[in-house]
């Protein structure tokens, strides 16, 4: 039965810290907070789940005994605690603010000092209450893991985001072989092309399809066209100036000017979206800190 609970414990935990961490993200997005509720709800309910056990089996071993004392830690404890947790986040800070990379990070010291922290806090508040352990138990489950896992997460993100790598360091204790991770990264894609409406060529297509036959010589006789005596037709106008027909020649010419319009048009438009990707990945390398301010584009 203890170790159900106590699985019950981590899993209740893990749910809340990944609730908060969704809430979090849902929160900056502008997303429903339907599904990061959802998962802290289930959090609790397996904490408190857990803490009903945990309080239903201590009562079984000893109906009668008195509840089990808590030692209340001093001040060098909380603070043992505090540079557990705070340290490692300051450290990968200054890499981040010097733009090293890869960062170097040991966040498994976060996750502990987190636990730790909570711990010392509830041997002093929860002191006078009969079911102290389990109380106190189900605070650090409440509190301390997501306290410790954010802490260490977090970060993190954070600096994958302005697109530096986190190196986690670890190593085989017995063999003292290095099992660092590295957290990569995050990509930035560039904005997909736009389909090319090709407009210019779609004008000249325009053009030829309204294109009508025409009877000439029922033209020549209404005086709308005259043949000239190289044997060539032109138009009269109403006003009665003269224009030429166009022949195959220029409507080839037309074609290549319209094609290339809408290359120059692409082009431009091209050139755009690099520039507009360059200037975030630019932003996002040198932004994110507090001291270290990117450079105005």
């Amino acid at each position: 039965m203890g170790v159900v609970y106590l699985l019950l414990y981590i899993a209740g935990g893990g749910l809340l810290t990944l609730g908060v961490s969704h809430f979090l993200d849902d929160v900056m997005a502008g997303e429903p907070l339907w599904s990061a509720g959802r998962l802290l709800a289930i959090g609790a309910f397996l904490i408190c789940l857990a803490g009903v056990l945990h309080a239903f089996v201590a009562r079984r071993r000893d109906p009668r005994g008195a509840p089990a004392a808590l030692p209340r830690m001093r001040a060098r404890s909380f603070a043992l605690a505090g540079a557990l947790w705070a340290v490692p986040i300051l450290v990968g800070w200054v890499q981040f603010e010097r733009f090293v990379d890869p960062i170097r990070m040991m966040p498994q010291l976060t996750v502990l000092g987190g636990l730790f922290l909570v711990f010392c806090v509830c041997t002093h508040v929860m002191a006078n209450l009969r079911a102290r352990v389990v109380a106190t138990t189900m605070a650090v489950a409440c509190v301390g893991l997501p306290l410790g896992l954010l802490g260490a997460a977090l970060p993190i993100r954070h600096f994958n985001h302005h697109l530096s790598d986190v190196m986690t360091l670890q190593m085989d204790p017995i063999t003292h072989a290095d099992w660092s991770v590295t957290s990569r990264r995050d990509g930035v894609d560039m904005p997909p092309a736009p389909l090319d409406p090709h407009e210019s060529l779609l004008a000249v297509a325009a053009a030829i399809g309204d294109a009508r036959p025409i009877d000439v010589e029922a033209e020549i006789a209404a005086g709308r066209m005259r043949q000239l005596e190289d044997g060539t037709y032109v138009i009269v106008n109403p006003d009665g100036s003269e224009s030429g027909l166009a022949d195959a020649k220029a409507f080839d010419q037309q074609l290549d000017e319209a094609d290339a319009a809408d290359k120059r048009r692409a082009a431009e438009a091209q050139a755009a979206r690099v520039a507009a990707w360059e200037r975030e990945l630019r932003q996002r390398k040198l932004g994110g800190r507090l001291f270290t301010r990117a450079p105005a584009d």
